[in-house]
């Protein structure tokens, strides 16, 4: 099963969704516990550092 990779840049937030289900896989974050509003907030601020690095990068082309 080949599941393509999001690349931060053209995708930030595909990219975040996959880091957070890669970490959830990792052990590393638990949906088991707590809410959900933990997982959503880790999305939301990987998302919005993926998004800010996009903007950089196109401005600087």
């Amino acid at each position: 099963m080949s599941h393509e990779i999001a690349h931060p840049a053209s995708s930030p937030k595909q990219a975040a969704l996959q880091l957070v289900i890669e970490l959830v896989r990792a052990g590393k974050l638990s949906p088991l516990h707590g809410d959900a509003s933990n997982m959503i907030s880790i999305y939301e601020q990987f998302k919005a550092h993926f998004e800010a690095d996009k903007q950089k990068g196109s401005a600087i082309s």
